[in-house]
This record gives C-alpha cells, structure tokens and sequence, in this order.
C-alpha cells in the first residue's frame, strides 16, 4: 500500500494543474474572442490546436520568468491538452456546458 502512496504523490507532484487550467481557459477565451470578434474567423481543429500551441508556449515563459521547476513546465505542458479531453471537457458536458459547441456555433 506504501507503494501505492508513493506513485500517487509522485504523479501528482510531477504536474502543475494550475498550469493546465490556464493553459486550457485562455485557449478557450482567445478562440471565443477570434470567433466572436468582427474578424469572424472560421476556427478550424487545427487553428484551435495553433492557439493551444502558442498558449502553452506563452504560459510556459511566463512560468520560467516565475521561477518553476523546467521539468514540471514540460510535464504540464503534455498534460494540457489531455487533460482537456479526458477532465475538463467531460466535467463541462455534465454540467451541460457545451463549450466546443458553442464555439463551433459562433
């Protein structure tokens, strides 16, 4: 059971979840502003995935400017976009918040 214990804390101290929020609510606003905005980009997967892009690389500098652990940014860096699919997404659909479908709608 020690074992078990240890692996669990180790996995939970080798990710950052602040991190991955962030990374996954500041997508989500830019894509909405780019959607919402008077450009009317049509928002395509692979732009989504270009915004993703660009919001771990941004956050991950603002994380290296704070002083985090370069290890733990990358490890968070991964989580992000799984952590969307497999946590927040289904979090979101059980509260009914559509919001990949409200974005596809814009």
């Amino acid at each position: 059971m020690e074992y078990i214990t240890s692996a669990i804390e180790t996995t939970l101290n080798s990710f950052d979840f602040g991190f991955c929020i962030a990374v996954n609510v500041l997508t989500y606003l830019i894509i909405v502003l780019l959607t919402d905005s008077k450009l009317n980009i049509k928002m395509t997967t692979w732009r989504k995935r270009l915004v993703l892009l660009i919001c771990v690389i941004v956050m991950s500098i603002v994380y290296c400017i704070i002083g985090v652990e370069n290890k733990l940014i990358i490890n968070s860096a991964i989580l992000a976009p799984v952590a969307w699919s497999w946590i927040f997404r289904p979090i979101c659909d059980k509260f009914k918040l559509n919001i990949t479908k409200d974005i596809d709608k814009l």
